[in-house]
């Protein structure tokens, strides 16, 4: 007879000849650390830093991918030679495929083609290559309904046993079909819940990089701004590397606060209220991995000690119970301001504020889109200046560093906003894509 432990051996041998496998627990950790373990009995803010760290998870081989990339073929990407570059990129992106990959291509211009419908690669290389080197750049720009064709040809094969995604690739703006930004992204949303990830790739000065960063962040893939066509296949081979690695989709943190806890801000990340607490999505997770985000927290008056955040991280297909990690994280009233500060931790401090920074960054973005470049020289200057005020910017080693290195890195933004004296549109992509790279940790 055979015994529990044999046929629990056996069933989790199908499972992952299936596909289906989570990463083990102990190659995710996930925790919070305060910036001061202390605070005053009158309450106030706290800034609580999350932190998602993996380990390469090794499989013997990569998990196929279900891929589609929805390809621009407006008029403007005959400039520069765009769709030169762009069908380089693709036929590199073939190259990297195996028989057992699924792959679908579609062209958009004002009408929505699918040149290539959602199958197994096997052995229709060639073809494929064949099929890219006739496309040809022509008409206007139906972004979104590239886009929702792209993920209508994911959505034939989506399973656990896919990597499922969506690689958006533009150089204008959407002018055709629908062209709202809350609505494509609540379109992207959707998607993503139903575990098919976007990400999108911004080629050149004019389209909307507000639009493509709102879609990779609704979409829980990556966004990427390349001035010029021509690094489009490093872009591409960096994407599917990612691909390769994934070890867990659509993965969301869920938060429980604590007594009279309100959550003011989850810098750089998308959040909602959900029951008693916040879900905060953070996408897909690869091996050597690390994300961070800071939540700042309002904390009510007190005395003795509050747990202020329980902490769980959650993948798609997880059951209840069946968690990626979590942690719970308190804090103790003190009254004596002095003892209070002798307990700030400057690591954490610095973190904080470097990330404080990034959120003042995107305000500075926001004057910019309204022509005010004078509004986001002075918001610029204001991150600066918090910067320079950090507890922790006087200090030696890491903690010092990492101020410091931002501080620069803020005088390099307003640099470039001072130099690119033609229309903002190079400085504020530049600088919004490298703020958003920073915030990201991509």
């Amino acid at each position: 007879m055979r015994t529990v432990a044999g046929l629990l051996l056996t069933l989790l041998m199908a499972v992952q000849a299936m596909g289906f496998s989570f990463p083990p627990r102990e190659n995710i950790h996930f925790e919070g650390h305060v910036t001061c373990p202390a605070i005053s009995t009158a309450g106030g803010r706290v800034y609580l830093r999350l932190s998602i760290a993996t380990r390469d998870h090794h499989r013997p081989q990569r998990r196929p991918v279900n891929l589609c990339v929805v390809l621009d073929r407006s008029g403007s990407m005959s400039e520069e030679s765009k769709m030169n570059y762009a069908k380089a990129a693709l036929v590199a992106l073939i190259d990297q495929l195996t028989k057992d990959d699924i792959f679908s291509l579609v062209i958009y211009d004002d009408v929505v083609e699918v040149i290539r419908p959602a199958e197994r690669v096997g052995s229709d290389k060639e073809r494929l290559r064949n099929l890219v080197e006739d496309i040809n750049p022509r008409g206007w720009t139906n972004l979104g309904g590239g886009m929702q064709e792209g993920f209508r040809q994911v959505e034939k094969n989506t399973s656990k046993e896919y990597v499922n995604r969506v690689i958006l690739l533009s150089d204008g703006l959407a002018n055709q079909g629908i062209t709202d930004p809350h609505r494509l992204q609540d379109i992207a949303r959707k998607q993503r819940d139903r575990s098919v990830s976007l990400s999108t790739i911004g080629v050149g000065l004019d389209y909307n990089e507000n639009l493509m960063v709102g879609l990779s962040e609704q979409g829980g893939g990556n966004y990427y701004f390349l001035e010029s066509s021509r690094n489009l296949a490093s872009v591409l081979r960096k994407e599917f590397d990612r691909l390769s690695n994934v070890m867990a989709q659509n993965v969301t943190i869920e938060l429980d606060l604590g007594r009279g806890v309100t959550l003011r801000d989850a810098i750089g990340y998308d959040h909602h209220a959900r029951d008693r607490g916040v879900q905060i999505p953070v996408g897909d997770l690869y091996g050597e991995d690390s994300r961070e985000i800071i939540l700042e927290l309002d904390v009510p008056p007190g005395t003795g000690s509050l747990t202020i955040v329980k902490g769980r991280l959650v993948a798609a297909g997880s059951s209840e119970g069946s968690d990626l990690g979590s942690f719970d994280s308190g804090i103790r009233y003190e009254s004596n301001t002095a003892d209070i500060e002798a307990q700030r931790d400057l690591g954490e401090q610095a973190k904080a504020d470097v990330a404080i920074s990034t959120r003042n960054v995107l305000r500075a973005m926001e004057s910019l889109d309204k022509g005010d470049k004078e509004e986001a020289s002075r918001a610029l200057a204001g991150a600066n200046d918090m910067l320079m005020n950090s507890p922790a910017a006087a200090t030696p080693g890491v903690a010092g560093h990492a101020i410091r290195e931002q501080v620069e890195r803020i005088r390099g933004y307003a640099d470039t906003l001072r130099n690119d004296s033609k229309d903002g549109r190079r400085a504020k992509k530049s600088i919004q894509y490298e703020n958003y790279q920073q915030q990201k940790q991509k």
